[in-house]
């Protein structure tokens, strides 16, 4: 019953069920493990971060999909596509207006949506599949084991992506297997493949040399009341060659980010590790304070919030803190990971504006008015903020 138990809570954890009627539920501060925080960040400031009175982004046009537009928007070639459960949709981010639109017999996984200028990459029942951004037409059709439920990542000419048999939308299967694909963007021609025992609910990530695919998986015997098992996988990017795979304690993975000699992890038990990209063994780990949705990676800093309203930013080569800068409300912090440009990061809050801060400092540049609440990490591109709502609606700011 335990293996069912884990399975119901990462459907909770999927759908963003820890919002009650009474508002934002904090998750419990974990227990500190054996291995020596090398990070503990500083106290926190006696008075939230003033905000200024700058000019925030304004609302240019909205588009209602409905509720089976579950996942982010992506961009790419100019446009923003969303995924339903039927069909991928583009469209002129200037305006709204659809430019193409491509159902897919089979339907489609809406979360797992990624796009570049070579290629629109959806996943769709039994396979992954690769659309034209510039009309829609079907490139390639790869049939996988398992489902691509989840992003994969995406280079210039190749798809990364882990498979899952248990998750949103399908039906559990405690005893099936999932594969990790490297596929010619192109051709879709499989480069390399290997079975893994874990079920992937995370894009993957690389560092150029190494591919870095992790997942959870069932253990009937486990006694683990918190968290549950993971296992992460360091692959050889050109050949496929399992390189270490190492299994930890800490539940389903929210972030996963490298660098040239670290992978970052993020899962349940909100403990921001630095771990050896070479063996998986910990080098530091940073408390995240309270629950949190994921990180963001860039530059070798570490960007999240946490659900005590503060939003942090961890130097990814030492562990240590960059910055932490205070919201005003309870649980007032970031719905999902943050977006980030060069700048600035972006994200809506728990009292549903949208907050544009410094990367360098932390100090916050604008916010907006409330917007209609979303669940998912928001979408840059051309200039433009785009939100998918949880009603299933796409809005798009203009950044200022």
């Amino acid at each position: 019953m335990r293996r069912w138990g884990l399975f119901f809570l990462l459907l909770l954890l999927l759908t963003g069920c820890h919002v009650s009627s009474g508002g934002e539920v904090a998750t419990a501060v974990p227990h500190p493990t054996s291995v020596l925080a090398t990070a503990v960040p500083a106290s926190p400031t006696p008075e939230p971060t003033v905000v200024p009175l700058g000019v925030a982004a304004e609302r240019i046009w909205q588009r209602p999909f409905g509720l089976g537009l579950k996942g982010a928007a992506a961009f790419g070639a100019e446009r923003v596509f969303v995924a339903t459960d039927t069909a991928v949709v583009a469209l002129d981010p200037a305006t709204g207006d659809t430019v193409w639109e491509a159902t897919l017999p089979d339907g489609v996984w809406s979360r797992s949506l990624a796009a570049n200028d070579t290629a629109v990459v959806v996943g769709s029942p039994g396979q992954i599949m690769a659309l034209n951004p510039n009309d829609g037409r079907i490139l390639w059709q790869q049939p996988v084991v398992g489902n691509l439920l989840w992003a994969p990542l995406l280079s210039e000419d190749m798809v990364y992506a882990g498979t899952a048999f248990v998750g949103p939308g399908v039906i559990p299967d405690p005893d099936g297997k999932a594969w990790v694909y490297a596929v010619d963007l192109v051709s879709g021609a499989v480069v390399w493949s290997w079975e893994t025992a874990v079920y992937t609910l995370t894009t993957p990530t690389s560092n150029g040399e190494q591919l870095f695919v992790g997942g959870s998986f069932l253990d009937a015997e486990s006694d683990v009341d918190e968290g549950g098992f993971l296992r992460l996988h360091a692959f050889d990017l050109a050949t496929g060659d399992l390189l270490w795979q190492a299994e930890r304690q800490d539940g389903f993975i929210k972030s996963l980010a490298a660098n040239e000699d670290t992978l970052f992890l993020l899962a349940y038990t909100d403990m921001l590790y630095g771990l050896d990209g070479r063996s998986g063994e910990v080098v530091w780990q940073y408390p995240t304070e309270n629950w949190s949705p994921g990180f963001t990676f860039q530059d070798n800093v570490l960007y999240f919030g946490s659900d005590n309203a503060f939003v942090h930013a961890v130097d990814g080569r030492s562990g240590t803190a960059v910055w932490r800068s205070h919201l005003e409300g309870i649980f007032n912090a970031p719905r999902a990971d943050l977006a980030l440009d060069e700048t600035t990061a972006y994200f809506q809050g728990n009292d549903n504006q949208i907050y544009a801060l410094n990367l360098a400092d932390g100090r916050f540049l604008w916010q907006t008015i409330p917007q209609p609440r979303s669940r998912v990490p928001l979408t840059l591109g051309g200039g433009m903020i785009f939100l998918v709502d949880q009603e299933g609606t796409l809005s798009t700011f203009q950044i200022p």
